[in-house]
């Protein structure tokens, strides 16, 4: 792969967004919704669907977070495996929060489809690639453990899994299904729409700066809430919330520009899946609707920033080499390259649950992975409305953080 120039950097999603006037006026609200990506807006569609007075403050535009700057799979697993669940837990516990993520999915889903949201929505298999023999035994366990509770998954030795892959690069590796890619910061921007079109308020360009007992304080307005839900992911600390619990963690993602057929069949000789290795700081890599290549990845000495890192030359070399070691000679020119930036709790566990001094006040951040941000962002609405509690126990953020 020959690539004679740094890519720009710029989330490619972004290109040609628009944004929706700030608050200026004072209100009162049932629920206030701090944060207008994934968790926020899924948040505000439970609340509002169970007949409340909602609005959504985001402080830049809806989706210009984690979720927008994300590569876009819908998959149930994200940083944590379903074998790792069963580890900390047991594996009928595992099973509950697989589906409670799984959920996430199907509401994702079930957006797409019923209102004809138009976010490259593509249906692929998720593919896990193994790096070593040690990895390839991980996933077989992964796989066992996943057919054990009903889930579609296959296990495929190195030989098979060159079937679906155009590299001879992995051992191996293990597939599961009803998974799909979107163009994330679309998807905001439809929900965004829809969730206007049935009453909720949603204003961009408005940062909350304090919140005091019930009142959230922007720079125009106030905004007094029965009850408030934080969906700050890494900014939660900037709040003054759980400021010992959330930490950030860096990837990159860059975009090629349109492959032709064969360069497509180079990667993907029969189908378009989302994949993933198995490297601790994994890489992962998909196409596109029109054509592109999304590659992801990162390594530790990026992975925790205290601000974003930019124009990064030594992360796009160790992608590009990374794929022409795996894919070589296809020749894939890439045009953007952006960081992305995610809260993270000590456990890697997202923390969900309600303030501790504070009963009005909610948190769904450091939520790795867009379908479990959906999820824990209805959660929010079913803990108040419904009494809902069983994933307190994996997610709270009071809870025993593994050591």
């Amino acid at each position: 792969m020959k690539t004679l120039w740094m890519p720009q950097d710029q989330t490619y999603w972004y290109l040609n967004r628009t944004a929706q006037p700030a608050c200026h006026e004072d209100m009162k609200v049932d629920v206030a919704i701090v944060g207008g990506g994934m968790a926020g807006l899924h948040a505000a569609q439970a609340w509002s669907k169970r007949g409340k007075k909602v609005v959504v403050l985001e402080q830049y535009y809806c989706g210009s977070g984690a979720t927008g700057k994300s590569s876009g799979f819908v998959t149930p697993n994200a940083e944590i495996s379903f074998t790792e669940f069963s580890r900390r837990y047991t594996p009928e516990k595992a099973h509950d929060i697989w589906d409670f993520i799984t959920s996430g999915v199907n509401d994702i889903r079930a957006n797409i489809t019923e209102y004809g949201f138009a976010c490259d929505y593509s249906l692929q298999d998720t593919l896990m690639v193994a790096t070593s023999e040690d990895a390839l035994k991980e996933f077989k366990t992964e796989s066992d453990n996943l057919a054990r509770f009903g889930y579609k998954t296959s296990f495929y030795s190195q030989e098979k899994v060159r079937q679906f892959i155009g590299s001879d690069g992995y051992h191996g590796g293990m597939t599961y299904e009803d998974t799909f890619g979107i163009n994330p910061y679309l998807y905001c921007q439809k929900m965004k729409n829809y969730l206007q079109k049935t009453g909720v308020m949603v204003f961009e360009e408005t940062t909350v700066m304090s919140i005091k007992d019930h009142v959230l304080v922007t720079a125009h307005a106030n905004i007094t809430a029965g009850y408030i839900i934080v969906c700050t992911d890494r900014f939660t600390p900037e709040l003054g919330l759980l400021t010992q619990q959330v930490a950030q963690v860096q990837t990159f993602v860059m975009i090629s520009e349109e492959l032709t057929d064969t360069q497509m069949r180079g990667v993907f000789p029969q189908k378009n899946l989302l994949v993933w290795d198995s490297e601790p700081v994994y890489n992962y890599f998909r196409m596109t609707p029109h054509k592109q290549l999304l590659l992801g990845g990162g390594n530790m000495k990026f992975a925790f920033p205290s601000v974003a890192t930019h124009d990064c030359q030594e992360m796009f070399t160790q992608l590009v080499d990374y794929f022409e070691t795996k894919f070589p000679g296809l020749n894939i020119q890439f045009k953007n390259i952006w960081p992305g930036l995610i809260g993270c709790s000590k456990d890697v566990q997202p923390l969900v649950g309600q303030d501790k001094n504070n009963p009005f006040l909610y948190y769904v951040t450091a939520v790795a992975g867009l379908p479990i941000a959906a999820a824990a962002g209805r959660y929010s609405a079913e803990y108040y409305l419904e009494g809902r509690t069983d994933m307190d126990e994996y997610f709270s953020p009071y809870r025993s953080i593994i050591k």
